[in-house]
């Protein structure tokens, strides 16, 4: 977001506020340019957003993808239903001891990495809402 803060907005921030500890009244020119600056900023603002929007979609459809092809290998492979699949994903989660975090995440981790799961499936799986696995993710994601 500091990227979209150029010198003339800047320029122009410091001349309104400079004009209100003054108690005066902006001038023509000095408000247009002010309200030009800001419109410039918010959308830039805007356009990043979309486009981290995009990207994000993007990916998430990659994602899904993914998941869909290795969840028809591994159907083929172990020639279960994806019933079956999942269950065994349950009994191995269930198979780590209660205490020991490290492994939860770590099983978490490979079913989001490795077999592409998502946040609602893996949800299912560890007997967790999605949104405490989506949130879970994101600080994962955020200190890695």
């Amino acid at each position: 977001m500091t990227d979209f803060l150029t010198p003339e907005l800047l320029d122009a921030m410091e001349t309104k506020f400079s004009a209100e500890k003054e108690h005066r009244q902006l001038s023509w020119l000095e408000l247009s340019k002010y309200n030009l600056e800001v419109m410039k900023f918010r959308d830039s603002l805007r356009r990043s957003e979309q486009q981290a929007k995009k990207e994000l979609l993007k990916c998430r459809k990659q994602h899904e993808q993914k998941f869909i092809s290795t969840r028809k290998i591994m159907m083929c492979q172990r020639h279960q239903t994806w019933e079956e699949i999942t269950q065994d994903f349950r009994r191995q989660y269930a198979a780590i001891p209660q205490d020991d975090e490290e492994a939860k995440a770590k099983f978490m981790l490979m079913l989001y990495k490795e077999y592409y799961f998502s946040p609602t499936l893996i949800g299912s799986i560890v007997n967790k809402s999605s949104k405490v696995v989506w949130m879970w993710l994101e600080e994962w994601i955020f200190e890695n």
